[in-house]
Protein backbone atom coordinates (compact mmCIF):
# COMPACT_ATOMS: atom_id res chain seq x y z
CA UNK A 1 0.00 0.00 0.00
CA UNK A 2 1.49 3.36 -1.00
CA UNK A 3 1.41 6.48 1.13
CA UNK A 4 -1.41 8.96 0.48
CA UNK A 5 -0.61 12.65 0.41
CA UNK A 6 -3.08 15.30 1.42
CA UNK A 7 -2.74 18.95 0.32
CA UNK A 8 -2.43 21.56 3.06
CA UNK A 9 -4.89 24.38 3.66
CA UNK A 10 -4.51 27.62 1.80
CA UNK A 11 -2.26 29.49 4.17
CA UNK A 12 -1.78 28.67 7.75
CA UNK A 13 -1.44 24.93 8.42
CA UNK A 14 1.63 23.65 10.21
CA UNK A 15 3.32 20.40 9.27
CA UNK A 16 1.53 17.37 10.54
CA UNK A 17 1.93 13.61 10.32
CA UNK A 18 -0.86 11.17 9.70
CA UNK A 19 -0.30 7.48 10.41
CA UNK A 20 -1.91 4.99 8.06
CA UNK A 21 -2.13 1.40 9.23
CA UNK A 22 -1.87 -1.35 6.70
CA UNK A 23 -4.71 -3.62 7.80
CA UNK A 24 -4.78 -5.75 4.70
CA UNK A 25 -4.86 -9.50 5.30
CA UNK A 26 -1.43 -11.07 5.37
CA UNK A 27 -0.83 -14.52 3.86
CA UNK A 28 -1.54 -17.29 6.38
CA UNK A 29 1.87 -18.84 5.99
CA UNK A 30 3.62 -15.61 6.91
CA UNK A 31 3.74 -14.05 10.31
CA UNK A 32 4.34 -10.36 9.77
CA UNK A 33 3.57 -7.33 11.89
CA UNK A 34 1.33 -4.67 10.33
CA UNK A 35 3.30 -2.16 8.29
CA UNK A 36 2.85 1.52 9.05
CA UNK A 37 3.25 4.24 6.45
CA UNK A 38 3.68 7.87 7.39
CA UNK A 39 2.11 10.38 5.02
CA UNK A 40 3.51 13.88 5.43
CA UNK A 41 0.94 16.61 5.00
CA UNK A 42 2.36 19.04 2.48
CA UNK A 43 2.05 22.73 3.30
CA UNK A 44 2.72 25.96 1.51
CA UNK A 45 3.40 29.57 2.41
CA UNK A 46 0.78 32.29 2.16
CA UNK A 47 0.76 33.70 -1.41
CA UNK A 48 -1.36 36.65 -0.31
CA UNK A 49 1.67 38.32 1.27
CA UNK A 50 3.47 38.45 -2.08
CA UNK A 51 0.29 39.56 -3.85
CA UNK A 52 -0.40 42.34 -1.36
CA UNK A 53 3.14 43.68 -1.27
CA UNK A 54 3.57 43.61 -5.05
CA UNK A 55 0.25 45.42 -5.32
CA UNK A 56 1.37 47.92 -2.68
CA UNK A 57 4.73 48.62 -4.35
CA UNK A 58 3.39 49.56 -7.78
CA UNK A 59 0.52 51.50 -6.21
CA UNK A 60 2.89 53.61 -4.12
CA UNK A 61 5.12 54.23 -7.15
CA UNK A 62 2.10 55.38 -9.13
CA UNK A 63 0.97 57.54 -6.20
CA UNK A 64 4.39 59.20 -5.98
CA UNK A 65 4.27 60.28 -9.62
CA UNK A 66 0.63 61.37 -9.44
CA UNK A 67 1.21 63.45 -6.31
CA UNK A 68 4.62 65.00 -6.92
CA UNK A 69 5.22 64.69 -10.68
CA UNK A 70 1.79 64.73 -12.34
CA UNK A 71 3.11 66.11 -15.64
CA UNK A 72 6.25 63.93 -15.79
CA UNK A 73 6.48 60.59 -17.59
CA UNK A 74 6.20 57.67 -15.15
CA UNK A 75 7.77 55.16 -17.54
CA UNK A 76 10.63 54.54 -15.09
CA UNK A 77 8.28 52.28 -13.11
CA UNK A 78 7.99 49.89 -16.08
CA UNK A 79 10.26 47.14 -14.59
CA UNK A 80 8.37 47.08 -11.28
CA UNK A 81 5.02 47.44 -13.01
CA UNK A 82 5.64 44.53 -15.36
CA UNK A 83 7.56 42.11 -13.13
CA UNK A 84 6.41 42.87 -9.57
CA UNK A 85 2.99 44.41 -9.96
CA UNK A 86 2.18 42.27 -12.99
CA UNK A 87 3.94 38.89 -13.05
CA UNK A 88 4.47 38.42 -9.30
CA UNK A 89 0.88 39.40 -8.53
CA UNK A 90 -0.32 37.06 -11.30
CA UNK A 91 1.59 34.15 -9.75
CA UNK A 92 0.28 34.95 -6.26
CA UNK A 93 -3.26 35.04 -7.62
CA UNK A 94 -3.07 31.65 -9.32
CA UNK A 95 -1.49 30.14 -6.21
CA UNK A 96 -4.39 31.56 -4.21
CA UNK A 97 -6.84 29.99 -6.67
CA UNK A 98 -5.06 26.64 -6.37
CA UNK A 99 -5.52 26.62 -2.61
CA UNK A 100 -9.16 27.65 -2.62
CA UNK A 101 -9.00 31.45 -2.39
CA UNK A 102 -11.49 32.40 -5.10
CA UNK A 103 -11.91 36.06 -4.19
CA UNK A 104 -8.26 36.69 -3.35
CA UNK A 105 -7.16 34.94 -6.54
CA UNK A 106 -9.60 37.00 -8.59
CA UNK A 107 -8.34 40.26 -7.10
CA UNK A 108 -4.64 39.46 -7.55
CA UNK A 109 -4.98 38.14 -11.11
CA UNK A 110 -7.19 41.10 -12.06
CA UNK A 111 -4.71 43.72 -10.90
CA UNK A 112 -1.78 41.65 -12.10
CA UNK A 113 -3.35 41.84 -15.56
CA UNK A 114 -4.05 45.56 -15.09
CA UNK A 115 -0.44 46.32 -14.23
CA UNK A 116 0.93 44.11 -16.99
CA UNK A 117 -1.17 46.11 -19.44
CA UNK A 118 -0.15 49.43 -17.89
CA UNK A 119 3.52 48.48 -18.09
CA UNK A 120 3.27 47.34 -21.71
CA UNK A 121 1.70 50.68 -22.64
CA UNK A 122 4.91 52.31 -21.43
CA UNK A 123 6.79 50.59 -24.27
CA UNK A 124 6.93 52.44 -27.57
CA UNK A 125 5.86 49.30 -29.44
CA UNK A 126 2.53 49.34 -27.59
CA UNK A 127 2.04 53.02 -26.78
CA UNK A 128 1.93 53.69 -30.52
CA UNK A 129 -1.69 52.49 -30.35
CA UNK A 130 -2.45 55.95 -28.95
CA UNK A 131 -1.51 57.35 -32.36
CA UNK A 132 -4.97 56.24 -33.46
CA UNK A 133 -6.29 59.32 -31.66
CA UNK A 134 -5.80 62.45 -33.73
CA UNK A 135 -5.89 64.91 -30.82
CA UNK A 136 -4.76 64.94 -27.21
CA UNK A 137 -8.36 65.51 -26.15
CA UNK A 138 -9.41 62.26 -27.85
CA UNK A 139 -6.55 60.36 -26.18
CA UNK A 140 -7.45 61.81 -22.78
CA UNK A 141 -11.09 60.85 -23.28
CA UNK A 142 -10.08 57.27 -24.13
CA UNK A 143 -7.80 57.13 -21.09
CA UNK A 144 -10.61 58.41 -18.90
CA UNK A 145 -13.03 55.78 -20.21
CA UNK A 146 -10.42 53.07 -19.57
CA UNK A 147 -9.94 54.17 -15.95
CA UNK A 148 -13.62 54.75 -15.23
CA UNK A 149 -14.45 51.14 -16.08
CA UNK A 150 -11.59 49.86 -13.95
CA UNK A 151 -12.87 52.07 -11.14
CA UNK A 152 -16.35 50.59 -11.54
CA UNK A 153 -14.91 47.06 -11.45
CA UNK A 154 -12.94 47.92 -8.32
CA UNK A 155 -16.01 49.32 -6.55
CA UNK A 156 -17.82 46.11 -7.54
CA UNK A 157 -15.09 44.10 -5.78
CA UNK A 158 -15.21 46.55 -2.88
CA UNK A 159 -18.90 45.83 -2.35
CA UNK A 160 -18.33 42.08 -2.48
CA UNK A 161 -15.46 42.33 0.02
CA UNK A 162 -17.93 43.08 2.82
CA UNK A 163 -19.57 39.69 2.37
CA UNK A 164 -16.77 37.27 1.48
CA UNK A 165 -15.45 34.72 3.95
CA UNK A 166 -12.26 36.01 5.51
CA UNK A 167 -12.98 39.62 4.58
CA UNK A 168 -11.94 42.37 6.98
CA UNK A 169 -11.53 46.12 7.30
CA UNK A 170 -8.10 46.14 5.65
CA UNK A 171 -9.47 44.41 2.54
CA UNK A 172 -12.29 46.96 2.38
CA UNK A 173 -9.77 49.77 2.90
CA UNK A 174 -7.47 48.66 0.06
CA UNK A 175 -10.19 48.14 -2.53
CA UNK A 176 -12.03 51.30 -1.52
CA UNK A 177 -9.02 53.58 -1.95
CA UNK A 178 -7.92 51.86 -5.16
CA UNK A 179 -11.38 52.50 -6.58
CA UNK A 180 -11.18 56.18 -5.56
CA UNK A 181 -7.69 56.45 -7.10
CA UNK A 182 -8.85 55.08 -10.45
CA UNK A 183 -11.97 57.26 -10.40
CA UNK A 184 -9.92 60.42 -9.75
CA UNK A 185 -7.51 59.50 -12.55
CA UNK A 186 -10.49 59.14 -14.87
CA UNK A 187 -11.87 62.53 -13.83
CA UNK A 188 -8.46 64.12 -14.34
CA UNK A 189 -8.33 62.71 -17.88
CA UNK A 190 -11.85 63.93 -18.63
CA UNK A 191 -11.37 67.44 -17.22
CA UNK A 192 -7.65 68.09 -17.57
CA UNK A 193 -7.48 69.21 -13.91
CA UNK A 194 -4.05 68.14 -12.60
CA UNK A 195 -5.12 68.72 -8.99
CA UNK A 196 -7.37 65.66 -9.27
CA UNK A 197 -4.34 63.60 -10.31
CA UNK A 198 -2.44 64.87 -7.27
CA UNK A 199 -5.31 63.89 -4.98
CA UNK A 200 -5.31 60.42 -6.58
CA UNK A 201 -1.68 60.18 -5.49
CA UNK A 202 -2.77 60.61 -1.87
CA UNK A 203 -5.46 57.94 -2.14
CA UNK A 204 -2.93 55.63 -3.84
CA UNK A 205 -0.63 56.04 -0.81
CA UNK A 206 -3.52 55.13 1.49
CA UNK A 207 -4.32 52.02 -0.59
CA UNK A 208 -0.66 50.97 -0.59
CA UNK A 209 -0.43 51.45 3.18
CA UNK A 210 -3.42 49.15 3.65
CA UNK A 211 -1.88 46.51 1.36
CA UNK A 212 1.47 46.55 3.18
CA UNK A 213 -0.22 46.44 6.58
CA UNK A 214 -2.51 43.57 5.59
CA UNK A 215 0.44 41.61 4.18
CA UNK A 216 2.36 42.20 7.41
CA UNK A 217 -0.61 41.04 9.49
CA UNK A 218 -0.90 37.81 7.49
CA UNK A 219 2.85 37.18 7.71
CA UNK A 220 2.88 37.74 11.47
CA UNK A 221 -0.11 35.42 11.91
CA UNK A 222 2.06 32.57 10.60
CA UNK A 223 4.53 33.42 13.37
CA UNK A 224 1.72 33.31 15.98
CA UNK A 225 1.90 37.08 16.41
CA UNK A 226 -1.58 38.58 16.27
CA UNK A 227 -2.23 42.01 14.79
CA UNK A 228 -5.78 42.90 15.67
CA UNK A 229 -6.12 46.44 14.32
CA UNK A 230 -8.26 46.16 11.21
CA UNK A 231 -7.25 42.58 10.44
CA UNK A 232 -10.05 40.66 12.12
CA UNK A 233 -13.80 41.18 11.98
Amino acid sequence: MSARYFPGSTFHDTNSIETINNNEKQPRDLEQAPVEFHAVKRTMGNPSVLGLWSFGMVTILLGTYNLFLPTTSNHVIFPSGFMFGGLAQFIAGFMDFWYGGTFGGTVFVSYGAFWTGQALMMLSQFSSTLDAYTTKADADMANGIYHIFWAAYTFFLFGISFRVRGGNFLLNWCLGFVGITLFLEALSSFTGISALLRVSGVTAFLAAFGAYYKGLAELMEEQDVDIYIGYRH
